[in-house]
């Protein structure tokens, strides 16, 4: 018998309750010892609390609360989670007033993880790890669960938890309390998810969204969000197969989306033979294809195709001279897939890096007029959102900085996209670094005035903290220590003049 049959065997027995929990996770073998593991393990702990450890001094006029959200588990009742994407989703909330830091931080309560909790069992498949099979389990699909555990948004009074498996998910911002899936007050379809990544113009208010619609007829759908907190639809883009669309790029006209050649085989899905993630292709014969769309509504999409290549997330946009000029984050080839599902493996695999790479659109002639490449090892890019559809100077990555653990990062770096070079913090041995976030200081200051706020992980102190540091120098202003370990997750944004509840 395999590893992996002999995995499944125990954690089916312990399903079906002839094992005790303990028992499962010690038959299943010791958990990696890698940093990316133990940064991003099972939360510790929910609660609130006031944090006085602090290392400088929290700047009074930052004022506001850092939402972040993450698969807050790496094991679900004795099953280990083999994916990277895969936990319930677990949400924090940093608070700052006065100089003063508040945290709270819950599991989100959907109806799933209650039914599973009080069962005791895995009842739900995940992005990448199958439910234990039980005797009285139906046959047909596997039942999975929509994880709100990529990102975390403000909008119409509410948090929105967000993945791209189904429908957002409402938060109470205050309490982080579950509310209700969220379909934007009946506009969203029921077959149609929405985006973990919607954009936001500051200059006009106006914001956007999509998602690739779920069953026959496949298309992707694109909305405007209103003020009302409905959707409006502006396009519908037949697509060949369910796509996997994860980020887009916004400009003063169009909307942009780099969609590599991969897609979920539905079959496979539906016949309960496969995850999602297993049930993911990357057809390197196909081209990654950029589709233009004109971002009030008009006019026929325009597509323009580049080598096969994988991509998640993207940079910033913008127009100039009639062109459009992007930055994304690229990886040759399907190693980052592998990478992901390789998350619970004591070794991971040795793939091509991703890295930083800018397009010049010419949409008249449907090409790229101009391709450079920037460095290795990038992903997470951020900026200040003041900026977004403009000719931004700073573009921040994440950069993981260990050879043979590449799902963490050690270092943020910060992009000069106008004089070139690059400036780095981190690299202390131990520690990882999660996404950072710009917050500007001023609403019309420019992009040096403000703080970069970026959770840590400390494997000496098995704690998290939270770094604010300025924008301009980089230097540290303060490191808030949590007393907590909750894993550090993929996104998250700051909320000014809201905060968490205190008790």
């Amino acid at each position: 018998m395999t590893r992996r049959r002999f995995g499944h065997l125990v954690a089916g027995l312990g399903a079906l309750g002839f094992l005790e929990p303990q028992f499962v996770a010690r038959a299943l073998g010791p958990a990696p010892d890698r940093l990316s593991w133990r940064a991003f393990r099972t939360a510790t702990a929910e609660g609130h609390w006031q944090l006085t450890d602090i290392e400088g001094e929290v700047p009074r006029d930052l004022h506001g609360t850092l939402y972040r959200v993450a698969p807050g588990q790496s094991e679900n009742h004795g099953v280990r989670l083999r994916h990277f994407f895969d936990g319930d989703a677990f949400v924090s909330g940093f608070s700052f007033r006065e100089g003063r830091v508040d945290l709270r931080s819950a599991f989100v309560a959907t109806p799933e993880r209650e039914e599973e909790l009080a069962a005791g069992r895995m009842i739900y498949s995940e992005f990448g790890t199958a439910a234990p099979k039980r005797e009285d389990s139906p046959a047909g699909p596997l039942r999975f669960k929509n994880q709100p555990n990529v990102n975390v948004i403000h909008y119409d009074g509410r948090l929105l938890g967000l993945s791209e498996g189904g429908h957002p998910t409402a938060i109470d911002p205050a309490t982080l309390s579950y509310q209700d899936r969220w379909n934007f007050k009946g506009s969203l379809p029921l077959f149609v998810p929405f985006t973990a990544h919607p954009k936001f113009d500051p200059k006009t208010g106006e914001a956007f969204g999509y998602g690739v619609t779920q069953g026959p007829g496949t298309a992707l759908t694109v909305f405007r969000m209103e003020p009302d907190g409905k959707l409006h639809k502006l396009h519908q883009v037949p697509q060949a197969g369910y796509h996997m669309i994860h980020d887009m790029l916004l400009t003063t006209n169009h909307l942009v989306f780099v969609i590599p050649p991969v897609r979920i085989d539905m079959a496979m899905l539906f016949a309960g033979e496969a995850t999602v993630a297993e049930a993911l292709r990357y057809f390197e014969s196909e081209p990654t294809r950029i589709l233009v769309l004109r971002r009030d509504g008009s006019g026929e999409p325009i597509v323009i195709e580049q080598p096969a290549t994988m991509v998640f997330h993207n940079g910033n946009a913008y127009e100039q001279d009639g062109r459009i000029v992007l930055d994304t984050i690229l990886s040759p080839g399907d190693g980052a897939l592998e990478l992901l599902h390789a998350h619970a493996s004591d070794r991971l695999p040795e793939v091509a890096p991703p890295r930083v790479v800018r397009l010049e659109l010419n949409l008249e002639k449907r090409s790229v007029a101009l391709r450079s490449e920037g460095e290795e090892e990038q992903e997470f890019p951020r900026f200040d959102s003041r900026r977004s559809g403009e000719n931004a100077r700073y573009l921040y990555t994440m950069e993981s900085g260990i050879r043979d653990d590449p799902l963490v990062a050690t270092h943020l770096v910060r992009h000069d996209l106008h004089e070139g070079g690059t400036a780095r913090i981190g690299g202390t041995e131990g520690r990882a670094l999660g996404e950072t976030v710009f917050v500007p200081r001023a609403s019309d200051g420019d992009e040096t005035d403000g703080w970069l706020l970026l959770q840590g992980y400390d494997t000496e102190r098995d704690e998290n903290f939270l770094e604010i540091r300025d924008a301009g120098t980089l230097d540290l202003a303060a490191r808030v220590w949590t007393a907590q370990h909750f894993p550090l997750g993929f996104h998250g944004n700051f909320v000014p003049d809201v905060f968490v509840a205190s008790a």
